[in-house]
């Protein structure tokens, strides 16, 4: 048999539900202009902190990493790595 103890309980979890904004139509209505606004408040910032990478820094720094992710993977393959308690 329910008691009334239980019934409270799921209706409380059941409100709380409802007003945590879990249930119902997604939020996510970010339009194009919007996303260029953000983009663009994004870059004012950057620029105001005087960071600005240019096209061929990013294209340097992609491979770089293409260059480290290659060595980790021929580390990984070559080596086997044992530890000692000293």
């Amino acid at each position: 048999m329910v008691s009334i103890k239980h019934l409270g309980i799921v209706a409380i979890l059941l409100i709380g539900l409802a007003f945590s904004g879990c249930v119902g139509e997604p939020a996510d209505n970010a339009t194009e202009e919007e996303t260029e606004t953000a983009t663009t408040a994004a870059d004012e910032i950057l620029a105001e902190e005087g960071v600005e990478l240019t096209d061929s820094e990013i294209a340097a720094l992609e491979n770089d990493l293409e260059e480290f992710e290659a060595l980790i993977s021929e580390i990984e393959e070559d080596t086997e790595l044992i530890v000692e308690e000293v």
